[in-house]
């Protein structure tokens, strides 16, 4: 069979993107893997300070988790409330709680990708299932549990190759994709030939990657004429764009590097240095010189010999501290903006309500704008892989994240009006609930459905009203 051996490489497109990811990564993981980069991150404090010295340096460095906040407080915002799934089939909600080939359920798929997003804004989903030829004594009953069911698989940028459009019919679709999978072992190209949905594996060996066979998959009978592959994005373009917390991350650098310059200037502040002049070393009995050794600790007296000699202390006056500690306030207070409010400056100016009023709107229309982004994607997936869990629900069936991202009870006065337009019989008691739950009254965690059924079950029993 044939080798390649550049199978497994990205585009260059892609590639450029490789650097700005591997630091997005890193802050975003936090302190520990920040100061793994060492010096990529860090310049040592002397270019002329040893492995030593530049470790003390490191070590004694504080770093802010800025853009770790700022991830983690976004992706709280958006899962505060539980993403939408509205389907009335019964299968779709059922692999939805096994829906990546993992066995994760469609909560965990979501969130992962919310994050992944965050961080390099090219995720990929492919959406397939297995042939039921490799599998032996399957039945309705068994399937699911033996791992024949459609699932969604998810791509970091990283290991999205090539992702290439081109015109089939004169309508512009994907017609190539490369993954790699099994820690780069295997590069999985997806291929649409001549309209039809083609994947070939290709497996490393030691003289480069050997080709495996084409196969053609079906979905109920039928080949497909699209390649089942959605790039999570928030850009329209096949290739890497800046993720949301880009400059987040650029800002948590700059602030991590002046805090290195700080952190310097106070070691040297609380550490003075003796210095002495003047004082020729001893000699031993071969006329070596002895080197001189001084102990610096309380109550140690120095006495020297030679007449002359002279001993103080080298202090600095830290005059450029309060400049490097205003410039730190400026970058974390930089932080805080982009932060939509979740780090909050040390010293917050003050502002008028409307302005106030203004910046909130801002900031979640920005992130709703992502997370609606998302939530299309997420549903464009969902309604491949509803093309083989159940065909009959692909069309109506809906997805969205929430974009409620502040919490506000609903008001007496609006509980009241609700209630009054159900008993008025304008809206249903499932809409109610919904209402209720959605405004904070009772449990997000509340089954609609259910609800309904035991209050029918409830007013059935009740006894007449005499």
């Amino acid at each position: 069979m044939p080798i390649e051996t550049n199978i497994n490489l990205p585009t260059k497109a892609i590639e450029k993107a490789y650097p700005r990811w591997t630091r997005n990564r890193a802050f975003v993981d936090g302190e520990e893997a920040v100061k793994l980069q060492a010096y990529t991150y860090l310049p040592a404090a002397n270019p002329e300070d040893g492995v030593d010295e530049y470790q003390a340096h490191l070590d004694r460095t504080r770093f802010l988790p800025a853009a770790s906040k700022i991830a983690q407080g976004l992706s709280g915002l958006i899962f505060r409330k539980r993403a939408q799934l509205n389907t009335t089939s019964a299968r779709v909600q059922l692999l939805g709680q096994v829906i990546t080939p993992d066995g994760e359920s469609l909560d965990d798929l979501a969130e992962w990708v919310v994050r992944e997003t965050l961080i390099t804004n090219f995720t990929g989903l492919l959406i397939d299932n297995p042939e039921r030829s490799a599998f032996k004594d399957l039945s309705a009953a068994n399937e699911i549990e033996r791992g024949y069911r459609p699932r969604i698989a998810g791509y970091t940028g990283e290991c999205i190759l090539e992702i290439t459009p081109g015109l089939v019919n004169e309508t512009r679709k994907i017609v190539r994709v490369r993954l790699l999978e099994d820690d780069g072992d295997t590069v999985r190209e997806l291929m649409l030939n001549n309209g039809v949905y083609q994947v070939k594996k290709w497996t490393r060996d030691k003289a480069g990657f050997v080709e495996g066979a084409t196969v053609t998959p079906t979905r109920n009978g039928a080949v497909l004429n699209e390649i089942p592959f959605v790039l999570v994005s928030t850009s329209d373009k096949l290739t890497p764009t800046p993720s949301m917390l880009q400059h987040a991350v650029d800002l948590n650098l700059q602030h991590y590097r002046i805090q290195g310059l700080l952190t310097s200037v106070l070691y040297f502040l609380s550490a003075p240095i003796p210095v002495v002049t003047g004082l020729k070393p001893a000699q031993d009995k071969d006329g070596k010189d002895i080197p001189i050794k001084l102990s610096v600790a309380p109550g140690a007296a120095w006495v020297f010999p030679e007449e002359g000699t002279k001993a103080e202390y080298l202090e600095f006056s830290g005059a450029g501290a309060t400049v490097i500690t205003d410039e730190l306030r400026n970058v974390k207070d930089e932080l805080s903006t982009l932060g939509h409010s979740i780090m909050t400056p040390e010293k917050p100016a003050p502002e008028a309500p409307e302005t106030q009023m203004l910046r909130r709107a801002a900031e979640n229309a920005t992130l709703a704008g992502f997370t609606r982004t998302i939530s299309r994607k997420l549903e464009r997936a969902l309604k491949q892989f509803a093309l083989w869990a159940d065909p009959a629900a692909a069309a109506t069936l809906a997805y969205s994240l929430n974009t409620d991202f502040l919490p506000q009870q609903m008001s007496p006065q609006e509980m009241t009006a609700m209630m009054g337009m159900w008993q008025a019989g304008a809206i249903t008691h499932e809409t109610l609930l919904f209402a209720l739950r959605d405004g904070e009254i009772v449990s997000p965690t509340l089954d609609i459905e259910a609800e309904v059924e035991r209050t029918k079950s409830e007013t059935a029993d009740r006894p007449p009203v005499l």
